[in-house]
């Protein structure tokens, strides 16, 4: 969402009254490189052989970085969210050298015990066929500017 050419951050505040349901963020297209799979499962400290070799499978939970993707390309600023609840429906493995696509929608928003609760749900699909890789839903509660809940 940063408009080409003229440098302009195009982003809008990561704030309640920005957020509301049926707000679609992405899409989203990044090809999935064997070194990123490699780092990931060192980090799980997984040595299982399906994240090593010439073509590796991206470790499930990998995936989860899409998030941060799809609101960091929509939003900017803030103080980010605490997940409160996450839910993965796994189709296939995501390989490396797939090229992906990410779409999201905020499916919910609501104030509840003073705190601001908002829902995103994507899917990420093959981004040469569409076939369906992923679907997850992440509801996260937001941070006020200072860094509290909001």
């Amino acid at each position: 969402m940063v408009e080409q050419g003229a440098g302009k951050d195009q982003r809008v505040e990561m704030r309640a009254e920005n957020l509301h349901q049926g707000m679609r963020l992405g899409p989203i297209f990044y090809v999935v490189e064997s070194q990123q799979i490699r780092e990931f499962a060192a980090a799980l400290r997984s040595a299982s052989p399906l994240y090593q070799g010439d073509s590796p499978l991206a470790p499930p939970t990998m995936r989860l970085n899409d998030y941060a993707l799809l609101i960091a390309e929509h939003f900017k600023g803030g103080r980010g969210g605490v997940h409160a609840r996450h839910r993965c429906e796994f189709f296939e493995p995501v390989r490396a050298g797939q090229a992906v696509r990410v779409d999201g929608t905020v499916t919910s928003t609501e104030r509840k015990r003073g705190k601001f609760y908002f829902t995103l749900e994507y899917e990420t699909r093959d981004a040469t066929d569409s076939r369906l890789l992923m679907r997850q839903a992440i509801t996260s509660v937001l941070l006020n500017p200072e860094g509290g809940l909001a």
